[in-house]
């Protein structure tokens, strides 16, 4: 039963559940009873677009489902109880915000971080990173394609080994068997990033030498690792891999915050999509299940 959600969003769900049940332990005291009522349920949702963008509350009703359902109570739908149901038309009418999304990282972004002279990209840690972000821009990763939420959080299962990258003569074919579209192992999906010889941006070259970087590392090992004080090695994680882009941008003079781990998977779909790629090739090589994909084209962002 536990292993039916993923790790991330049992969390999610926990957490949700619990700010739920302190904040009705608030409103009601000691008359606080399950199931919840339409009027504390309204009082809920309101409370929660002071810090939530109103799109994003179906998030927080499935939680306070998924606790109901968890504690055998029977959870009637929003859509079916008039006065939750009008209280989020109401939020959405009244707080909604326009879609941010972050933006994508460029080729012409990669090349100027490489090129700063601010930056030492001769640390191994820098030295993994790079490979990380080249593989992650030309192949459309997902930041859980390459990256571990935690150091202790790896899974031969679920993330990428370095086995799975298999080197021909020009190219890196890579094997992933488990993602957000696949998280039950339904099938494996495959991609490649193909050698630029000589450039600054070659992914082939730029992977080699991040795998030099822990040359103990095992087949069944992360494929991105980086080297640990003791004299041992640990998986990039998400916080790292974000943290080092957020710094190289900020040494190019590049507001930081307007990136994430996402801007690469959304910059190398842009960048093919100008390069003429067909659209149903890209959506095979990101994985992506739906037409969603042809929301990470921007065609706003300029080509240099």
């Amino acid at each position: 039963v536990a292993a039916a959600l993923a790790p991330s969003t049992r969390g999610q769900y926990a957490g949700a559940g619990h700010i739920f049940l302190m904040f009705c332990m608030f409103i009601e005291g000691d008359n606080f009873a399950m199931p919840v009522s339409d009027t504390v349920l309204c009082l809920y949702l309101q409370w929660q677009s002071l810090t939530v963008d109103p799109k994003n509350l179906k998030t927080k009703l499935s939680a306070l489902r998924y606790l109901h359902e968890h504690l055998g109570y029977v959870w009637i739908p929003p859509s079916e109880r008039f006065m939750v149901h009008r209280c989020i038309m109401g939020l959405k009418r009244l707080c909604l915000t326009p879609v941010r999304r972050k933006l994508p990282i460029t080729p012409a972004l990669l090349i100027r971080m490489r090129l700063c002279p601010y930056i030492d990209w001769s640390t191994l840690v820098m030295i993994v990173v790079w490979g990380a972000m080249l593989i992650a821009f030309f192949c459309f990763l997902r930041k859980d394609n390459f990256t571990v939420d935690k150091a202790d959080a790896f899974n031969t299962r679920v993330h990428l080994c370095r086995d799975d990258a298999v080197f021909g003569r020009s190219d890196v074919t890579f094997t992933f068997r488990h993602s957000k579209t696949n998280q039950f192992h339904a099938r494996v999906h495959r991609t490649k990033a193909v050698q630029i010889p000589g450039h600054l941006l070659d992914p082939v070259r730029a992977l080699v030498n991040a795998f030099k970087v822990c040359p103990q590392a095992n087949a069944a090992g992360p494929a991105f690792a980086v080297p640990t004080s003791d004299g041992g090695m640990a998986p990039l994680t998400h916080r790292l891999f974000v943290e080092t882009l957020r710094y190289c941008l900020s040494k190019i003079g590049v507001d930081p915050a307007m990136f994430s781990g996402h801007s690469f998977r959304r910059g190398g779909a842009t960048f093919a999509h100008r390069m003429g790629v067909s659209p149903l090739l890209i959506k095979l090589m990101g994985d992506w299940s739906s037409d969603a994909y042809m929301t990470y084209i921007d065609n706003a962002t300029p080509e240099d």
